[in-house]
């Protein structure tokens, strides 16, 4: 429950004002914060039992640090700090919960953030915004792994932490930060104005563990390998499953990651480099591109002995164009006042993936447009 700070009594104990300019929903069992406008606050009826300063923004966002050394309420435990409380409660928690979590079950603590508006699109924003969800990572739904059978490229049951059995958040996230995959330069970015201080350069593990609940593998860098280990049919080498070709340790002894992959060195060139799918670097509306999602006929000496990685058919939803003529990518910035998909205009419209994309399969495109990203259609036989 959320009070209007406006016609709030003052609390019992201090409050500190918080100036910041964008949106944050930090949730404790004791108290709630609700950073927005020049200032804000919002607290439980009871909060008595707090000791010491309210949390604030900066427990989660740190915005006076470098985002090297961020690590939010995930990360960063000291007998100083207080982030265990942004998520447990130790008197308080809901009889039945999962390990003390402030909520009954761990999607639902997820949420409390990352709930497709202060956590800017991981589940909710493409419904949000009158458009269709194409395809999901169903939590505390399912149990099933598509392809997840490494004899025949079946489906596979797996027993999963969620609700029932069923997948959850925290089968593929690492709450903690613990046995994470290497930071990688991933699509996915959110900051606010003021952080100029990191815009250079941004990568994360994105709190993927190594070796999620159901994989056979555990994984040092973010690519096939690490999609395969649970969608253990979908990998290229098994001999009794004929599929489209991955490049994956099972074919390859130096296999591309992520970060890693053969990209045209230009949206105009049939060149190309070793470079990240993900973001560049640079400044702000400069570092993405989309030219790691086409692959040049015939193939370039990068390319040679190496087959597409899983995400470069599967991410977020977008138009690619073609080698020679790549799309350009465009995300929104927040001091462009717009969110996801407001503007119709982003390339890719939303940065959702792999939790729910606008297309079937998870696909970047689909039908022919996808093929042709790298297959000429002059060289089609």
């Amino acid at each position: 429950m959320f009070f209007n700070a406006s016609r709030m009594r003052r609390p019992r104990t201090r409050i500190r004002q918080l100036a910041r300019r964008h949106t944050v929903l930090i949730a404790t069992a004791l108290l709630i914060v609700s950073c927005t406008g020049e200032h804000a606050f919002a607290f439980l009826e009871d909060d008595a039992t707090w000791e010491g300063d309210p949390v604030e923004c900066t427990a989660c966002h740190s915005e006076d640090l470098p985002f090297s050394t961020r690590s939010g309420p995930h990360e960063g435990y000291t007998t100083t700090s207080r982030k265990c409380a942004i998520c447990h409660s130790v008197h308080n928690a809901p009889v039945g919960g999962v390990k003390l979590l402030a909520k009954q079950t761990m999607t639902e603590n997820c949420m409390v953030c990352h709930d497709g508006s202060g956590g800017n699109g991981v589940y909710g924003a493409i419904a949000a915004r009158g458009l269709a969800v194409g395809s999901t990572h169903r939590v505390d739904v399912t149990s099933t792994i598509p392809g997840g059978s490494a004899l025949n490229g079946a489906d596979r049951s797996a027993t999963f932490s969620g609700v029932n059995e069923t997948l959850s958040c925290g089968d593929c996230h690492s709450p903690h930060g613990a046995d994470v995959v290497d930071p990688f330069s991933g699509e996915r970015v959110r900051w606010h104005e003021t952080d100029e201080n990191w815009l250079t350069d941004w990568s994360s593990s994105k709190l993927l563990r190594r070796k999620p609940i159901g994989s056979d593998r555990s994984v040092l860098e973010y690519g096939s390998d690490w999609c395969a280990g649970c969608h253990q049919g979908r990998e290229s080498g098994l001999p009794s499953v004929m599929n489209h070709s991955v490049d994956t340790s099972a074919t390859n002894a130096d296999p591309f990651t992520y970060d890693n992959v053969a990209i045209v060195i230009s949206d105009v060139s049939s060149e190309t480099t070793l470079g990240t799918l993900g973001r560049l670097g640079g400044l702000p509306g400069a570092e993405w591109h989309n030219r790691g999602y086409v692959m040049p006929s015939p193939r370039t000496a990068d390319q040679t002995g190496h087959a597409p990685i899983c995400q470069q058919c599967h991410e977020d939803s977008r138009s690619v164009g073609e080698v020679g003529a790549v799309e350009p990518a465009h995300v929104y910035r927040f001091g462009d006042g717009l969110t996801d998909g407001d503007a119709g205009t982003d390339n890719p419209l939303f940065q959702s993936f792999p939790h729910e994309t606008q297309n079937v399969k998870m696909l970047v495109e689909t039908g022919d447009n996808l093929c042709l990203n790298c297959h000429s259609q002059a060289d089609l036989p």
